[in-house]
């Protein structure tokens, strides 16, 4: 992959795999002054269209700032996006990936007093047989089964936090908090017949941040990180001079797994700068896996 994949100051990737298409959406991108989100197209993981703007606060009554780390989803022939806004989480539905969006509840979905947790970094799961699961939370991660229509958006069944079932793995009683275990950003795929969970640790401005992972034989859990003497589950973190890899998005690209993630850009003048980069991963056997940064190219 030649990094960074993009040429716009953006992080908190999510791409959505629709067919042999490839809509990527985050945090930023847009331009300093838009309160938003944009999309990207491409067919191969590398070459990425413009960004095309596809939702704006202005059109979203309870939203006006902290348009961060977004997520989609095609249902029944609609596509679906969890959006943050001023660190609540929203859903907004429309009938082609990079068209304009509307806010379906016209209020949060998941609002700031609802969870012990903020309630950041939603993530969507769809599963075989069609149902779709939304992640989401820093501090803690929850994930519940959610119904989706043009008109509506409500959470069913068991509401669980996968982020216990990581502290339990390693005898941390909870309700503790422990970065280096769990912070942000889950995102879930299926590969084979798994659900790979993978999330980040430390904080977004800290060199160390980087993802871990965890895999289930089901979409809720019990999700278990594959510890031993021989390997941490550390699926991906900065080297060298590269700092900051994480909050990134699992995607399969014929046959072979990719991870695409933000990490610290290299111009150090600005307090903050991200880059978008992608790197593919390296199964080191059946639960096992890596992915190593690679200098920008450009």
């Amino acid at each position: 992959m030649r990094n960074p994949v993009i040429k716009e100051s953006a992080g908190d990737p999510y791409i959505l795999k629709d067919g042999e298409n490839y809509y990527m959406t985050a945090t930023g991108g847009g331009g300093r002054d838009f309160q938003g989100f944009v999309c990207w197209h491409s067919t191969d993981l590398q070459h990425w269209s413009e960004p095309v703007k596809i939702l704006d606060f202005a059109n979203v009554s309870w939203a006006q700032s902290k348009a961060w780390a977004p997520s989609m989803v095609e249902k029944d022939g609609f596509y679906y996006f969890a959006f943050c806004a001023d660190q609540q989480i929203g859903i907004a539905v429309c009938e082609t990936p990079m068209g304009t969006y509307r806010d379906i509840l016209g209020k949060p979905l998941v609002a700031k007093e609802d969870y012990d947790l903020q309630t950041i970094d939603p993530c969507f799961l769809k599963d075989d047989d069609g149902k779709v699961y939304l992640a989401f939370g820093q501090g803690k991660c929850m994930m519940s089964e959610i119904q989706l229509t043009p008109t509506s958006a409500r959470f069913v069944g068991e509401m669980v936090c996968l982020s216990e079932m990581l502290y339990r793995q390693v005898s941390i009683d909870t309700p503790c908090v422990d970065k280096s275990i769990y912070n942000e950003a889950p995102d879930l795929i299926k590969i084979g017949d798994r659900y790979l969970f993978s999330w980040a640790i430390y904080d977004v401005l800290d060199y160390r941040y980087g993802v871990r992972y965890a895999w289930s034989q089901h979409p809720m859990g019990p999700y278990i990180m594959p510890l031993d003497f021989d390997h941490d589950n550390i699926l991906l973190q900065g080297r060298h001079d590269i700092t900051g890899c994480g909050h990134a998005c699992v995607t399969e690209y014929q046959g072979e797994y990719y991870i695409t993630y933000g990490r610290h850009n290299r111009d150090r003048s600005h307090a903050f700068g991200r880059e978008m980069c992608c790197e593919k991963i390296t199964f080191l056997d059946e639960d096992h896996l890596i992915a190593v940064p690679t200098r920008c190219t450009d």
